[in-house]
Protein backbone atom coordinates (compact mmCIF):
# COMPACT_ATOMS: atom_id res chain seq x y z
CA UNK A 1 0.00 0.00 0.00
CA UNK A 2 1.30 3.44 -0.93
CA UNK A 3 0.71 5.22 2.39
CA UNK A 4 2.08 8.55 1.15
CA UNK A 5 -0.36 8.73 -1.75
CA UNK A 6 -3.21 7.57 0.48
CA UNK A 7 -2.39 10.21 3.09
CA UNK A 8 -2.56 12.92 0.42
CA UNK A 9 -5.74 11.60 -1.19
CA UNK A 10 -7.76 11.08 2.01
CA UNK A 11 -8.14 14.73 3.10
CA UNK A 12 -8.66 15.95 -0.47
CA UNK A 13 -11.46 13.42 -1.05
CA UNK A 14 -12.93 14.01 2.42
CA UNK A 15 -13.11 17.74 1.66
CA UNK A 16 -15.71 17.00 -1.04
CA UNK A 17 -18.03 15.26 1.42
CA UNK A 18 -17.48 17.78 4.21
CA UNK A 19 -18.25 20.64 1.86
CA UNK A 20 -21.54 19.25 0.60
CA UNK A 21 -23.62 18.11 3.57
CA UNK A 22 -24.06 18.06 7.32
CA UNK A 23 -24.70 20.35 10.25
CA UNK A 24 -21.77 22.25 11.79
CA UNK A 25 -21.39 19.71 14.62
CA UNK A 26 -21.68 16.73 12.26
CA UNK A 27 -19.00 18.31 10.08
CA UNK A 28 -16.74 18.79 13.11
CA UNK A 29 -17.16 15.15 14.18
CA UNK A 30 -16.52 13.87 10.65
CA UNK A 31 -13.52 16.18 10.36
CA UNK A 32 -12.02 14.70 13.53
CA UNK A 33 -12.62 11.16 12.27
CA UNK A 34 -10.84 11.89 8.99
CA UNK A 35 -7.91 13.43 10.88
CA UNK A 36 -7.60 10.31 13.08
CA UNK A 37 -7.39 8.12 9.97
CA UNK A 38 -4.95 10.59 8.43
CA UNK A 39 -2.57 10.34 11.39
CA UNK A 40 -2.55 6.54 11.04
CA UNK A 41 -1.70 6.86 7.34
CA UNK A 42 1.15 9.31 8.01
CA UNK A 43 2.64 6.79 10.44
CA UNK A 44 2.43 4.18 7.69
CA UNK A 45 4.60 6.36 5.43
CA UNK A 46 7.63 5.18 7.44
CA UNK A 47 7.00 1.68 6.02
CA UNK A 48 6.08 2.64 2.46
CA UNK A 49 6.96 6.12 1.26
CA UNK A 50 5.82 5.62 -2.31
CA UNK A 51 7.71 6.18 -5.54
CA UNK A 52 7.77 8.38 -8.61
CA UNK A 53 6.32 11.87 -8.21
CA UNK A 54 5.21 11.11 -4.65
CA UNK A 55 8.14 9.55 -2.81
CA UNK A 56 8.59 10.48 0.84
CA UNK A 57 11.97 10.13 2.49
CA UNK A 58 12.18 9.62 6.25
CA UNK A 59 12.52 13.34 6.95
CA UNK A 60 9.30 14.04 5.05
CA UNK A 61 7.67 11.12 6.90
CA UNK A 62 8.59 12.66 10.27
CA UNK A 63 7.06 16.02 9.41
CA UNK A 64 4.08 14.24 7.91
CA UNK A 65 3.39 12.64 11.30
CA UNK A 66 3.71 16.04 12.99
CA UNK A 67 1.24 17.46 10.46
CA UNK A 68 -1.18 14.61 11.14
CA UNK A 69 -0.88 15.06 14.91
CA UNK A 70 -1.41 18.83 14.72
CA UNK A 71 -4.42 18.29 12.48
CA UNK A 72 -5.98 15.69 14.78
CA UNK A 73 -5.61 17.62 18.03
CA UNK A 74 -6.91 20.80 16.36
CA UNK A 75 -9.86 18.85 14.94
CA UNK A 76 -10.73 17.47 18.39
CA UNK A 77 -10.72 20.95 19.91
CA UNK A 78 -12.67 22.12 16.88
CA UNK A 79 -15.71 20.06 17.98
CA UNK A 80 -16.24 22.24 21.04
CA UNK A 81 -15.32 25.37 19.11
CA UNK A 82 -17.95 24.74 16.44
CA UNK A 83 -20.61 23.86 19.02
CA UNK A 84 -20.03 27.15 20.85
CA UNK A 85 -19.61 29.37 17.78
CA UNK A 86 -22.15 27.76 15.41
CA UNK A 87 -24.41 30.82 15.38
CA UNK A 88 -21.65 33.07 14.01
CA UNK A 89 -21.79 31.58 10.51
CA UNK A 90 -24.46 29.90 8.36
CA UNK A 91 -24.19 26.08 7.97
CA UNK A 92 -22.93 26.29 4.39
CA UNK A 93 -19.97 28.37 5.51
CA UNK A 94 -19.16 25.88 8.27
CA UNK A 95 -19.16 23.17 5.60
CA UNK A 96 -16.71 25.25 3.57
CA UNK A 97 -14.59 25.71 6.70
CA UNK A 98 -14.26 21.97 7.30
CA UNK A 99 -13.53 21.34 3.63
CA UNK A 100 -10.76 23.96 3.72
CA UNK A 101 -9.37 22.39 6.91
CA UNK A 102 -8.83 19.13 5.03
CA UNK A 103 -7.59 20.76 1.82
CA UNK A 104 -4.85 22.57 3.70
CA UNK A 105 -3.75 19.36 5.44
CA UNK A 106 -3.71 17.54 2.10
CA UNK A 107 -1.73 20.35 0.47
CA UNK A 108 0.82 20.31 3.31
CA UNK A 109 1.30 16.55 2.98
CA UNK A 110 1.61 16.80 -0.80
CA UNK A 111 4.32 19.43 -0.36
CA UNK A 112 6.18 17.22 2.11
CA UNK A 113 5.96 13.98 0.15
CA UNK A 114 6.49 15.33 -3.39
CA UNK A 115 9.72 14.32 -5.11
CA UNK A 116 9.13 16.90 -7.80
CA UNK A 117 9.83 20.61 -7.59
CA UNK A 118 6.77 21.47 -9.69
CA UNK A 119 4.46 19.36 -7.54
CA UNK A 120 5.86 21.03 -4.42
CA UNK A 121 5.06 24.41 -5.92
CA UNK A 122 1.51 23.29 -6.80
CA UNK A 123 0.95 22.05 -3.25
CA UNK A 124 1.91 25.38 -1.70
CA UNK A 125 -0.23 27.23 -4.25
CA UNK A 126 -3.24 25.09 -3.28
CA UNK A 127 -2.52 25.73 0.40
CA UNK A 128 -2.31 29.48 -0.25
CA UNK A 129 -5.70 29.60 -1.97
CA UNK A 130 -7.36 27.48 0.72
CA UNK A 131 -5.89 29.54 3.55
CA UNK A 132 -6.98 32.80 1.89
CA UNK A 133 -10.58 31.56 1.89
CA UNK A 134 -10.21 30.27 5.45
CA UNK A 135 -8.93 33.55 6.89
CA UNK A 136 -11.90 35.46 5.40
CA UNK A 137 -14.63 33.06 6.59
CA UNK A 138 -16.06 35.35 9.28
CA UNK A 139 -16.43 38.16 6.68
CA UNK A 140 -15.37 40.86 9.15
CA UNK A 141 -13.56 43.93 7.78
CA UNK A 142 -10.32 42.94 9.51
CA UNK A 143 -10.68 39.34 8.36
CA UNK A 144 -11.16 40.40 4.74
CA UNK A 145 -8.18 42.73 5.01
CA UNK A 146 -6.04 39.89 6.40
CA UNK A 147 -7.21 37.57 3.60
CA UNK A 148 -6.30 40.13 0.92
CA UNK A 149 -2.90 40.67 2.50
CA UNK A 150 -2.35 36.91 2.59
CA UNK A 151 -3.47 36.55 -1.02
CA UNK A 152 -1.32 39.38 -2.35
CA UNK A 153 1.87 38.55 -0.45
CA UNK A 154 1.32 34.83 -0.90
CA UNK A 155 0.74 35.38 -4.61
CA UNK A 156 3.97 37.35 -4.92
CA UNK A 157 5.86 34.61 -3.10
CA UNK A 158 4.34 31.82 -5.16
CA UNK A 159 5.14 33.73 -8.36
CA UNK A 160 8.78 34.16 -7.34
CA UNK A 161 8.99 30.48 -6.39
CA UNK A 162 7.53 29.44 -9.75
CA UNK A 163 10.11 31.46 -11.64
CA UNK A 164 12.88 30.02 -9.45
CA UNK A 165 11.59 26.48 -10.09
CA UNK A 166 11.69 27.09 -13.84
CA UNK A 167 15.28 28.31 -13.55
CA UNK A 168 16.25 25.17 -11.59
CA UNK A 169 14.79 23.07 -14.41
CA UNK A 170 16.92 25.01 -16.92
CA UNK A 171 20.01 24.70 -14.70
CA UNK A 172 19.52 20.92 -14.62
CA UNK A 173 19.49 20.52 -18.40
CA UNK A 174 23.27 20.03 -18.79
CA UNK A 175 23.15 17.17 -16.28
CA UNK A 176 19.74 15.55 -16.75
CA UNK A 177 18.26 16.81 -20.00
CA UNK A 178 14.54 17.53 -20.44
CA UNK A 179 11.84 15.58 -18.64
CA UNK A 180 10.68 14.74 -15.13
CA UNK A 181 14.18 13.79 -13.99
CA UNK A 182 15.21 17.45 -14.12
CA UNK A 183 12.49 18.22 -11.52
CA UNK A 184 13.10 15.28 -9.18
CA UNK A 185 14.83 16.19 -5.92
CA UNK A 186 16.51 12.77 -5.78
CA UNK A 187 17.92 13.16 -9.31
CA UNK A 188 18.85 16.81 -8.81
CA UNK A 189 20.72 15.96 -5.62
CA UNK A 190 22.66 13.15 -7.32
CA UNK A 191 23.68 15.40 -10.25
CA UNK A 192 23.97 18.78 -8.51
CA UNK A 193 27.68 19.06 -9.34
CA UNK A 194 26.97 19.00 -13.09
CA UNK A 195 24.22 21.65 -13.00
CA UNK A 196 24.67 25.17 -14.35
CA UNK A 197 25.89 26.93 -11.20
CA UNK A 198 25.23 30.49 -12.39
CA UNK A 199 21.61 29.69 -13.25
CA UNK A 200 21.24 27.75 -10.02
CA UNK A 201 22.36 30.78 -8.00
CA UNK A 202 19.82 33.01 -9.73
CA UNK A 203 17.14 30.37 -9.19
CA UNK A 204 17.98 30.11 -5.48
CA UNK A 205 17.48 33.85 -4.96
CA UNK A 206 13.95 33.64 -6.38
CA UNK A 207 13.20 30.43 -4.48
CA UNK A 208 14.50 31.83 -1.21
CA UNK A 209 12.28 34.89 -1.39
CA UNK A 210 9.38 32.90 -2.86
CA UNK A 211 9.27 30.07 -0.35
CA UNK A 212 10.60 32.47 2.27
CA UNK A 213 7.28 34.28 1.96
CA UNK A 214 5.44 31.06 2.87
CA UNK A 215 7.89 30.51 5.74
CA UNK A 216 7.19 34.09 6.95
CA UNK A 217 10.75 35.33 6.53
CA UNK A 218 11.55 39.01 6.18
CA UNK A 219 10.70 40.97 4.04
CA UNK A 220 7.46 39.27 2.88
CA UNK A 221 6.35 38.20 6.35
CA UNK A 222 3.48 40.62 6.93
CA UNK A 223 0.66 38.21 6.13
CA UNK A 224 1.28 35.85 9.05
CA UNK A 225 0.31 37.83 12.19
CA UNK A 226 -2.94 39.03 10.59
CA UNK A 227 -3.80 35.58 9.23
CA UNK A 228 -3.23 34.03 12.66
CA UNK A 229 -5.33 36.68 14.40
CA UNK A 230 -8.35 36.83 12.07
CA UNK A 231 -8.88 33.24 10.87
CA UNK A 232 -10.92 30.64 12.79
CA UNK A 233 -8.74 29.55 15.70
CA UNK A 234 -8.64 25.76 15.07
CA UNK A 235 -7.66 26.35 11.44
CA UNK A 236 -4.85 28.61 12.62
CA UNK A 237 -3.77 25.91 15.07
CA UNK A 238 -3.67 23.23 12.37
CA UNK A 239 -1.52 25.48 10.20
CA UNK A 240 0.74 27.14 12.76
CA UNK A 241 3.52 24.76 11.79
CA UNK A 242 2.81 22.41 8.85
CA UNK A 243 2.71 24.83 5.90
CA UNK A 244 5.66 26.77 7.27
CA UNK A 245 7.56 23.48 7.60
CA UNK A 246 6.87 22.64 3.94
CA UNK A 247 8.38 25.96 2.86
CA UNK A 248 11.40 25.63 5.18
CA UNK A 249 12.16 22.10 3.98
CA UNK A 250 11.87 23.31 0.38
CA UNK A 251 14.46 26.00 1.11
CA UNK A 252 16.70 23.38 2.76
CA UNK A 253 16.50 21.04 -0.24
CA UNK A 254 17.31 23.79 -2.75
CA UNK A 255 20.10 25.02 -0.47
CA UNK A 256 21.61 21.55 -0.64
CA UNK A 257 21.75 21.77 -4.45
CA UNK A 258 23.59 25.09 -4.23
CA UNK A 259 26.03 23.80 -1.62
CA UNK A 260 26.74 20.58 -3.52
CA UNK A 261 27.39 22.47 -6.76
CA UNK A 262 29.70 24.98 -5.05
CA UNK A 263 31.60 22.22 -3.19
CA UNK A 264 32.21 20.39 -6.47
CA UNK A 265 33.77 23.47 -8.06
CA UNK A 266 30.66 24.64 -9.91
CA UNK A 267 29.72 28.26 -10.41
CA UNK A 268 27.04 28.35 -7.73
CA UNK A 269 27.58 30.72 -4.82
CA UNK A 270 27.75 29.50 -1.25
CA UNK A 271 24.16 29.84 0.04
CA UNK A 272 25.10 30.54 3.67
CA UNK A 273 25.23 34.34 3.39
CA UNK A 274 21.72 34.54 1.94
CA UNK A 275 20.23 32.35 4.65
CA UNK A 276 22.07 33.88 7.59
CA UNK A 277 21.04 37.38 6.53
CA UNK A 278 17.34 36.55 6.22
CA UNK A 279 17.44 34.51 9.41
CA UNK A 280 18.91 37.33 11.50
CA UNK A 281 16.61 39.90 9.89
CA UNK A 282 13.57 37.79 10.80
CA UNK A 283 14.85 37.28 14.34
CA UNK A 284 15.36 40.99 15.01
CA UNK A 285 12.13 42.03 13.32
CA UNK A 286 10.23 39.67 15.61
CA UNK A 287 12.12 40.93 18.68
CA UNK A 288 11.14 44.55 18.07
CA UNK A 289 7.62 43.74 16.84
CA UNK A 290 6.70 41.98 20.08
CA UNK A 291 6.68 45.21 22.04
CA UNK A 292 3.45 46.70 20.71
CA UNK A 293 1.33 43.57 20.28
CA UNK A 294 -1.74 43.29 22.49
CA UNK A 295 -3.53 40.42 20.71
CA UNK A 296 -2.13 37.04 21.76
CA UNK A 297 -2.59 35.30 18.41
CA UNK A 298 -0.94 38.17 16.54
CA UNK A 299 1.87 38.19 19.12
CA UNK A 300 2.53 34.48 18.68
CA UNK A 301 2.39 34.95 14.92
CA UNK A 302 5.49 37.10 15.26
CA UNK A 303 6.96 34.31 17.37
CA UNK A 304 6.61 31.99 14.36
CA UNK A 305 8.60 34.52 12.32
CA UNK A 306 11.31 34.38 14.99
CA UNK A 307 11.57 30.60 14.97
CA UNK A 308 11.48 30.35 11.18
CA UNK A 309 14.38 32.79 11.17
CA UNK A 310 16.30 30.62 13.66
CA UNK A 311 15.85 27.50 11.52
CA UNK A 312 16.97 29.31 8.35
CA UNK A 313 19.94 30.79 10.22
CA UNK A 314 20.98 27.25 11.22
CA UNK A 315 20.76 26.13 7.58
CA UNK A 316 22.94 29.09 6.65
CA UNK A 317 25.61 28.18 9.20
CA UNK A 318 25.77 24.78 7.50
CA UNK A 319 27.37 21.52 8.50
CA UNK A 320 25.53 18.38 9.66
CA UNK A 321 25.26 19.45 13.32
CA UNK A 322 23.79 22.89 12.57
CA UNK A 323 21.32 21.43 10.08
CA UNK A 324 20.44 18.77 12.68
CA UNK A 325 19.69 21.59 15.13
CA UNK A 326 17.62 23.50 12.60
CA UNK A 327 15.46 20.50 11.68
CA UNK A 328 15.03 19.56 15.34
CA UNK A 329 14.00 23.15 16.08
CA UNK A 330 11.32 23.01 13.38
CA UNK A 331 9.89 19.76 14.78
CA UNK A 332 9.84 20.94 18.41
CA UNK A 333 8.40 24.33 17.47
CA UNK A 334 5.57 22.60 15.59
CA UNK A 335 4.61 20.60 18.68
CA UNK A 336 4.87 23.56 21.02
CA UNK A 337 3.09 26.15 18.89
CA UNK A 338 0.17 23.81 18.13
CA UNK A 339 -0.25 23.14 21.84
CA UNK A 340 -0.01 26.84 22.63
CA UNK A 341 -2.81 27.74 20.23
CA UNK A 342 -4.99 24.94 21.62
CA UNK A 343 -4.51 26.43 25.08
CA UNK A 344 -5.38 29.91 23.79
CA UNK A 345 -8.64 28.62 22.32
CA UNK A 346 -9.66 27.14 25.65
CA UNK A 347 -8.57 30.24 27.57
CA UNK A 348 -10.64 32.51 25.33
CA UNK A 349 -13.62 30.14 25.62
CA UNK A 350 -13.48 30.43 29.42
CA UNK A 351 -13.85 34.19 29.01
CA UNK A 352 -16.92 33.89 26.80
CA UNK A 353 -15.87 33.31 23.19
CA UNK A 354 -12.99 31.94 21.11
CA UNK A 355 -13.89 34.03 18.04
CA UNK A 356 -11.32 36.42 16.52
CA UNK A 357 -10.93 39.59 18.56
CA UNK A 358 -11.24 37.75 21.89
CA UNK A 359 -7.53 37.05 22.40
CA UNK A 360 -6.24 40.26 23.95
CA UNK A 361 -3.68 39.70 26.69
CA UNK A 362 -5.69 41.97 28.99
CA UNK A 363 -8.76 39.79 28.35
CA UNK A 364 -6.97 36.51 29.10
CA UNK A 365 -4.96 37.48 32.17
CA UNK A 366 -5.38 35.85 35.56
CA UNK A 367 -5.92 32.34 34.24
CA UNK A 368 -4.21 30.64 37.19
CA UNK A 369 -7.16 31.80 39.30
CA UNK A 370 -9.88 31.40 36.68
CA UNK A 371 -8.84 27.84 35.68
CA UNK A 372 -5.61 26.63 37.26
CA UNK A 373 -4.98 23.69 34.90
CA UNK A 374 -5.59 25.87 31.84
CA UNK A 375 -3.54 28.73 33.21
CA UNK A 376 -0.51 26.68 34.17
CA UNK A 377 -0.43 24.79 30.89
CA UNK A 378 -0.77 28.00 28.87
CA UNK A 379 1.89 29.65 31.02
CA UNK A 380 4.12 26.62 30.53
CA UNK A 381 3.74 26.85 26.76
CA UNK A 382 4.58 30.55 26.75
CA UNK A 383 7.59 29.97 29.02
CA UNK A 384 8.75 27.10 26.77
CA UNK A 385 8.51 29.37 23.74
CA UNK A 386 11.27 31.53 25.24
CA UNK A 387 13.66 28.60 24.85
CA UNK A 388 14.67 28.32 28.51
CA UNK A 389 15.11 24.92 30.20
CA UNK A 390 13.22 22.64 30.62
CA UNK A 391 11.76 23.70 27.27
CA UNK A 392 12.68 21.38 24.41
CA UNK A 393 13.56 24.42 22.33
CA UNK A 394 16.50 24.97 24.69
CA UNK A 395 18.14 21.85 23.23
CA UNK A 396 17.76 22.84 19.58
CA UNK A 397 18.78 26.44 20.27
CA UNK A 398 21.81 25.25 22.24
CA UNK A 399 22.91 23.18 19.23
CA UNK A 400 22.43 26.14 16.87
CA UNK A 401 24.31 28.56 19.14
CA UNK A 402 27.19 26.15 19.78
CA UNK A 403 27.59 25.47 16.06
CA UNK A 404 27.55 29.20 15.36
CA UNK A 405 30.36 29.73 17.87
CA UNK A 406 32.39 26.96 16.21
CA UNK A 407 31.76 27.77 12.55
CA UNK A 408 31.06 31.54 12.48
CA UNK A 409 32.04 33.13 15.83
CA UNK A 410 31.34 36.68 14.64
CA UNK A 411 27.67 35.82 14.17
CA UNK A 412 27.22 34.48 17.69
CA UNK A 413 26.80 38.00 19.17
CA UNK A 414 23.89 39.14 16.95
CA UNK A 415 22.32 35.70 17.23
CA UNK A 416 22.51 35.72 21.03
CA UNK A 417 21.27 39.30 21.26
CA UNK A 418 18.27 38.59 19.02
CA UNK A 419 17.35 35.47 20.96
CA UNK A 420 17.67 37.33 24.28
CA UNK A 421 15.40 40.17 23.14
CA UNK A 422 12.79 37.70 21.93
CA UNK A 423 12.93 35.67 25.16
CA UNK A 424 12.47 38.77 27.33
CA UNK A 425 9.54 39.96 25.22
CA UNK A 426 7.82 36.57 25.54
CA UNK A 427 8.50 36.08 29.25
CA UNK A 428 7.03 39.44 30.25
CA UNK A 429 3.56 38.06 29.44
CA UNK A 430 3.79 34.96 31.64
CA UNK A 431 3.17 36.75 34.95
CA UNK A 432 0.03 38.70 33.95
CA UNK A 433 -1.44 35.70 32.13
CA UNK A 434 -1.17 33.61 35.27
CA UNK A 435 -1.33 35.79 38.35
CA UNK A 436 -3.31 38.97 37.61
CA UNK A 437 -6.44 38.42 39.71
CA UNK A 438 -9.75 39.53 38.23
CA UNK A 439 -12.43 40.60 40.74
CA UNK A 440 -15.18 38.13 41.71
CA UNK A 441 -14.22 35.47 39.16
CA UNK A 442 -15.07 31.90 40.12
CA UNK A 443 -12.77 29.05 39.04
CA UNK A 444 -13.95 27.10 35.98
CA UNK A 445 -13.09 23.58 34.80
CA UNK A 446 -10.34 23.34 32.23
CA UNK A 447 -12.05 20.79 29.99
CA UNK A 448 -10.64 17.70 28.34
CA UNK A 449 -9.06 19.72 25.54
CA UNK A 450 -6.28 20.77 27.89
CA UNK A 451 -5.05 17.17 28.02
CA UNK A 452 -4.14 17.61 24.35
CA UNK A 453 -2.08 20.66 25.27
CA UNK A 454 -0.27 18.58 27.91
CA UNK A 455 0.37 15.94 25.23
CA UNK A 456 2.02 18.47 22.90
CA UNK A 457 4.06 20.01 25.70
CA UNK A 458 5.15 16.62 27.05
CA UNK A 459 6.14 15.30 23.61
CA UNK A 460 8.19 18.42 22.93
CA UNK A 461 10.16 18.01 26.19
CA UNK A 462 10.48 14.22 25.85
CA UNK A 463 11.80 14.27 22.28
CA UNK A 464 14.34 16.97 23.10
CA UNK A 465 15.76 15.64 26.35
CA UNK A 466 15.30 11.88 25.97
CA UNK A 467 16.44 12.03 22.31
CA UNK A 468 15.16 8.58 21.23
CA UNK A 469 17.77 6.77 19.17
CA UNK A 470 15.51 6.40 16.08
CA UNK A 471 14.91 10.17 16.06
CA UNK A 472 18.60 10.96 16.40
CA UNK A 473 19.44 8.52 13.60
CA UNK A 474 16.72 9.93 11.33
CA UNK A 475 17.76 13.56 11.85
CA UNK A 476 21.46 12.74 11.61
CA UNK A 477 21.02 10.95 8.30
CA UNK A 478 18.85 13.78 6.94
CA UNK A 479 21.34 16.42 8.06
CA UNK A 480 24.25 14.51 6.50
CA UNK A 481 22.36 14.06 3.23
CA UNK A 482 21.37 17.76 3.07
CA UNK A 483 24.60 19.29 4.43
Amino acid sequence: MNFALSAIALPLLAALGLGLAGTPRQGALANAGVCAALLALTLGVFWHGGGGLVAADRLAALFGVLTGLAGLTAALVNIGYVTAEAARMPPRRWRLYHALFQIVLGAALLGLYADNAGLLWAALEAGTIAMTLGVSLYRTPRGLEAAWKYFILGGVGIGLALFGTMLVYLAAQPALGPGFAAMSFAALSAHAAAMDGALLTLAFVFILFGYGTKAALVPLHGWLPDAYAEGPAPLTTALSGPLINVALLAILRFRHLMQANAAAGGKAMEPGAFLVTLGLASLFLAAFSFLRRRDARRFFGFSSIEHSGLAVFAFGIGGPAAIFGGILHMALHTLLKSGLFLALIRAASLRGSAAPGQYGFSHLRGLAHASPYTGWLLGGCVFALAGLPPSGLFVSEFIIVSQTIQRAPALSLPLGLGMLLCAVAVLRHVGPLLFARLPQEKPKPAGRAMHLVALHLGLMVLLAFAMPAPLVLLLSQAAEALR
